[in-house]
């Protein structure tokens, strides 16, 4: 008899982030056909909610977030948390008061390519409102800004996480 102990941890957080994936993709489509755009504003407020609970969660796991380099670091384990393992991105610069960060897989993204659901509407395009959130909520002396989207037809996700002047 197998049990669930006989899966790896891996293949059972890749399931799991996949399923959740998916069936935020299925709410989205469905909540759509019945209020249209008007989802948007929920979804944008669900996750800037979600956000919130980022610092809850790093302290939970110790880690750290006193500088730019840390924030960015600990939303990278928080979002591959909650993505995915496959989540993969890279810093292009940074210091104490800055990081200027590159997503080039994002699982949320994928899982709507892989059902041919369009990414521009849906959830993808709300993982901004998330990350800014949880930004200011593990520290609110730094701010963060999209300035490419692959959601939107770039080919990466660029960000800033800077210190607010």
């Amino acid at each position: 008899m197998v049990s669930i102990d006989d899966i790896p941890a891996k293949v059972r957080w890749e399931i799991a982030t996949e399923a959740a994936n998916s069936q935020s993709i299925a709410f989205d489509m469905l909540v759509r056909q019945i209020i249209g755009d008007k989802i948007d504003e929920i979804w944008n407020a669900i996750m800037m909610e979600g956000g919130k609970e980022s610092m809850a969660l790093a302290i939970s796991l110790g880690l750290p977030a006193s500088n730019a380099v840390e924030i960015d670091n600990t939303l990278s384990v928080i979002s591959a948390i909650i993505l995915g393992p496959e989540l993969k991105g890279e810093v292009l610069e940074s210091n104490d008061n800055l990081v200027i960060g590159r997503t080039n897989d994002c699982p949320m993204l994928n899982a709507h390519r892989n059902i041919r659901y369009e990414p521009t509407t849906g959830t993808p395009a709300h993982c901004q409102a998330f990350c800014q959130s949880a930004v200011e909520s593990l520290n609110p002396m730094y701010k963060m800004r999209y300035t490419k989207r692959m959601c939107t037809g770039d080919p990466h996700c660029e960000y800033i996480i800077e210190l607010m002047k």
